[in-house]
């Protein structure tokens, strides 16, 4: 994200929100560069921090398009402290008719799919480390991988409903 950028960062909390995300991303390659391996002694209290953030912002970031949908089309009967995605569907559907849109809100969240995973990882991460010598996850890879996903997800919600911009 370049400088120009930066006003929208108060504005847009999408925006931020995927700021911070790449930022993460970029602190977890830097620990790697630096110690070679995440698992290091030197390295892991760091990494499994970075990892964290990261997983939180992920979510974050699509909270904050839930915040949005919201907002936008005055979606009723979701307190501000009890926006989540299935109360956010639920509304969609039966009150403004956006089926498209809570079909792909629900289609991230299905079962197996990115954001779902995302979720899955950061409860998994409330209870165990995603950093192991077992864990068959490659963590940037996977993260960079899920990272494009979410940017294209809001890109392309966006695109479609031109409101949210």
């Amino acid at each position: 994200m370049s400088t120009p950028d930066i006003p929208f960062l108060e504005s847009d909390r999408t925006i931020f929100k995927l700021y911070a995300c790449e930022q993460h991303l970029r602190n977890i390659k830097n620990i790697k560069s630096k110690y070679g391996d995440l698992l290091s002694k030197d390295a892991r209290i760091s990494a499994e921090l970075e990892i964290d953030s990261l997983l939180s912002q992920m979510i974050g970031t699509f909270d904050c398009l839930l915040f949005r949908i919201v907002d936008k089309f005055q979606l009723s009967g979701i307190p501000r402290d009890k926006i989540e995605i299935d109360k956010v569907l639920s509304v969609l559907s039966a009150e403004s008719k956006r089926v498209e849109l809570a079909t792909e809100l629900a289609r991230a969240n299905y079962e197996g799919n990115w954001y779902w995973k995302i979720k899955h990882l950061r409860n998994y991460s409330l209870h165990g480390s995603l950093l192991s010598p077992n864990a068959s996850l490659d963590v940037i890879p996977y993260f960079e991988q899920t990272l494009v996903q979410l940017k294209e997800f809001i890109k392309n919600i966006k695109i479609k409903e031109p409101t949210l911009q």
